[in-house]
C-alpha cells in the first residue's frame, strides 16, 4: 500500500490538472481499442470451434471459408495492437514532457540543485529525472492496460468458459457434476500460482532498487573521470581510476548475479507453471470429449477460453518482474521529491528565523552591500562565521582576507544569496548580482554564450572581442561561435580570464570575486583586476583572495577575525 500511496502522490498533480485533458482522450481510445480487441478474441474463439470441427469433418470448403475469415481477424488484430501502442505512446511522452519538466524546473529553482548537495541529496539526481521518470511513465501504462484488458478477458471468458463446462463431468468422479469447473480450477490454479511467485519473487524489489543505484553510480563515476581527464593523466592516475572502476563495476555485476539466482529460481516458477497450465485444460476436458459431449472443436475451443481465463487471473505472475522494477522506480523518484521537500522546508525555516531583503533603493545610504551581526552556519548548525557587520556604497570595492577555512567563500555564497544557513541581515541593492568562483563554469556550447552565460547572448560581436582583448585572450576572438568543452580545451588561467571578461561583458552591479585569480602570476592578475575597476567603475566589487599584492586595488579591507581592518577601521567580525 505504501508504494501506491507514493506514486499516488507523484501521479496525482498531472491527471488531475487540465495539462492532462489530452492524454485522459488518448488514454481512453487505447482503453478502447484493448476491449475491442478483447471482443475480437471472443469472436476468434468462436471461430476455433468452428475450424477443428471442420477439420475433424474433412469439410474442404468450410475450411476454405473460416481460413480467410481468419486473415480478417489477423488484420483487424495488427491494426488494433499497433494503434493502441502508438496511443499509449502518446500519453507517455505527454506524461513524461510535463513530469520531467516539473521535477527539472522544481529541482533547479530556489537553490534546490546546490542546496542540496549541502544536506542529503539522493544518489544520481540526473539518473532519476532522466532514466526513472523514463521507466515510471512506461511501465505504469503498461501495467494499467494490461490490467484492464485482462479484467475485461477475464470478464469475456469467463462466461464463455462457464457455459462450456456446465454439463462437465468432473474428471474421476463420473456421479459428480460441478457448474463451470473448469473456471473454478483455472480460478484455483491462479491463486496457488499467485502465491508460489511472490514467495520466490518478493525479494526482487530491493535488488532492482540497487541494480538502478549501481548503475547509475558506475555511470556517474565514468563522467567524473571524462570531466577530470587532464588531472588524472597529470597525476598519472589512469590505474587508480582502473580500479575505482573495476570496483564500481564488481558491485553492479555482484547484484547482478543475486538478481540472475533470484530470476532463475522464480523464472523456474513461472515457466513450470505455464507449461502445466497449457495441459490442464485438455486434461479437464478429455471426459467430457469421450463421453460426446463437446466435439474436437469445442475441446480446441474450451482450450482457448481456459487459457484466457488463466492468464487473465495470473496477470500478476506474469507482470511479477516488471511490478519489481515499477516499484523500485516509484521509490528512487518518491525519494528525490521527499529531498527537495525537505531542503524547500529547511530554506523556508533559515528564511523565517533570518531576515533578509533586496531592494532596488535601499532606505537610509547608497549601499551596495550591508549586513547586521550576521551569524553564518555549516549545513549541521555549527556556526562558521559570527557578529559579521558591514557596509560597502555602491561603486567601493572590498578586499576579505583572514585565514584558510574561516569561510570567506561561505561569507560571499551568503551574499550572493545561495547560502541558506545563516541568520540576522543582510541587504543588496540589487539583483544583477555576479559571483565568479575560483574553477569558473563554462558550459559546452560557443564561447559568446559562456561569455553572456547566464545571460542569453547578444549579436554584438565586437562586446565580446573587446573584452577578450582586455583579458589578454585576444586569440579567441575570432572564435567567438566556436562550439567547444572550453573546461577541457583551456588552461586554468584562460579559464579564470574568460571568467573575468564575462564580468567585462555583463556589467553587474555587484561583481563578486572568490579567488578568481589564483591560477594567474601575480602581474597578470593585478593587471586583470585594475582593468575591472577601471572599466566598472559603477560596480560594487567584493573580492576574497590570498594574493596580497592585489590589495592595494581595493579601497577598503576586512580581515576575518581581527578586530579591526588591515586598511581602514571598516567593520568587525569575530
Amino acid at each position: 500500500m505504501l508504494i501506491l500511496k507514493q506514486f499516488y502522490a507523484i501521479a496525482k498533480p498531472y491527471w488531475s490538472s487540465k495539462a492532462s485533458l489530452i492524454s485522459w482522450l488518448l488514454f481512453a481510445a487505447t482503453v478502447a481499442l484493448s476491449l475491442l480487441l478483447v471482443q475480437v478474441m471472443v469472436e476468434l474463439n468462436v471461430w476455433n470451434k468452428e475450424f477443428f470441427d471442420a477439420l475433424a469433418a474433412l469439410d474442404g470448403p468450410l475450411i476454405y471459408d473460416l481460413l480467410l475469415k481468419f486473415i480478417g481477424f489477423v488484420a483487424i488484430i495488427v491494426v488494433m495492437k499497433v494503434y493502441a501502442k502508438w496511443l499509449q505512446q502518446w500519453v507517455e511522452i505527454r506524461w513524461r514532457t510535463w513530469l520531467t519538466e516539473r521535477l527539472v524546473g522544481r529541482w533547479l529553482s530556489n537553490q534546490n540543485f546546490y542546496r542540496l548537495t549541502l544536506t542529503e541529496e539522493p544518489d544520481n539526481p540526473d539518473q532519476r529525472i532522466a532514466e526513472d521518470i523514463k521507466l515510471l511513465t512506461t511501465d505504469t501504462l503498461t501495467l494499467i492496460l494490461g490490467l484492464i484488458q485482462s479484467v475485461a478477458t477475464l470478464s469475456a471468458f469467463s462466461v464463455i468458459l462457464w457455459g462450456l463446462s456446465s454439463d462437465f463431468l468432473l474428471p474421476l468422479f463420473d456421479d459428480i457434476k460441478i457448474s463451470g469447473y473448469l473456471l473454478w480450477l483455472a480460478l484455483i490454479y491462479s491463486i496457488v500460482g499467485a502465491g508460489v511467485t511472490h514467495f520466490f519473487g518478493h525479494k526482487l524489489h530491493k535488488l532492482y532498487y540497487q541494480q538502478q543505484k549501481r548503475e547509475a553510480n558506475f555511470r556517474a563515476r565514468l563522467l567524473r573521470s571524462r570531466d577530470s581527464a587532464e588531472q588524472i593523466a597529470l597525476m598519472h592516475g589512469q590505474k587508480r581510476e582502473k580500479a575505482q572502476l573495476d570496483s564500481s563495476f564488481d558491485d553492479i555485476s555482484f547484484n547482478w548475479k543475486a538478481l540472475m539466482g533470484r530470476e532463475k529460481k522464480l523464472g523456474m516458477v513461472v515457466n513450470t507453471y505455464h507449461q502445466i497450465a497449457a495441459m490442464v485444460p485438455y486434461f479437464a476436458a478429455i471426459p467430457a470429449l469421450m463421453a460426446g459431449v463437446i466435439t474436437v472443436g469445442g475441446l480446441f475451443q474450451v482450450r482457448m477460453a481456459f487459457m484466457r481465463v488463466y492468464s487473465s487471473l495470473s496477470w500478476f505472475i506474469f507482470r511479477y518482474d516488471d511490478l519489481t522494477h515499477w516499484s523500485a522506480t516509484v521509490v528512487r523518484l518518491t525519494q528525490f521529491i521527499e529531498a527537495m521537500d525537505k531542503c524547500e522546508a529547511l530554506a523556508q525555516a533559515s528564511a523565517t528565523t533570518s531576515s533578509q531583503g533586496v531592494t532596488d533603493k535601499p532606505t537610509t545610504a547608497p549601499y551596495g552591500v550591508s549586513c547586521e551581526q550576521l551569524q553564518i552556519q555549516k549545513p549541521n548548525g555549527q556556526t562558521l562565521l559570527s557578529n559579521i557587520s558591514l557596509q560597502v556604497k555602491s561603486g567601493e570595492s572590498l578586499m576579505i582576507k583572514g585565514a584558510s577555512g574561516l569561510g570567506k567563500s561561505t561569507l560571499l555564497r551568503t551574499l550572493a544569496g545561495i547560502w541558506p544557513f545563516y541568520q540576522g541581515q543582510f541587504r543588496t541593492d540589487d539583483h544583477n548580482i555576479l559571483l565568479l568562483p575560483q574553477k569558473p563554469y563554462l558550459p559546452k556550447s560557443s564561447l559568446r554564450e559562456c561569455l553572456s552565460y547566464p545571460q542569453a547572448p547578444s549579436s554584438d560581436s565586437a562586446l565580446y572581442q573587446t573584452a577578450l582583448e582586455q583579458v589578454g585572450l585576444s586569440s579567441l576572438a575570432q572564435q567567438l561561435d566556436d562550439e567547444a568543452e572550453w573546461q577541457m580545451k583551456l588552461s586554468g588561467g584562460e579559464q579564470q580570464k574568460v571568467a573575468l571578461a564575462r564580468a567585462l561583458v555583463q556589467k553587474p552591479q555587484l561583481l563578486i570575486l572568490d579567488e578568481a585569480t589564483s591560477s594567474l602570476d601575480e602581474p597578470s592578475a593585478y593587471a586583470l583586476i585594475e582593468q575591472l575597476r577601471t572599466e566598472l567603475p559603477h560596480s560594487t566589487i567584493i573580492m576574497v583572495s590570498h594574493q596580497s599584492h592585489l590589495t592595494g586595488l581595493f579601497e577598503r579591507v576586512m580581515e576575518l577575525g581581527k578586530e579591526t581592518s588591515s586598511v581602514k577601521p571598516l567593520l568587525s567580525a569575530s
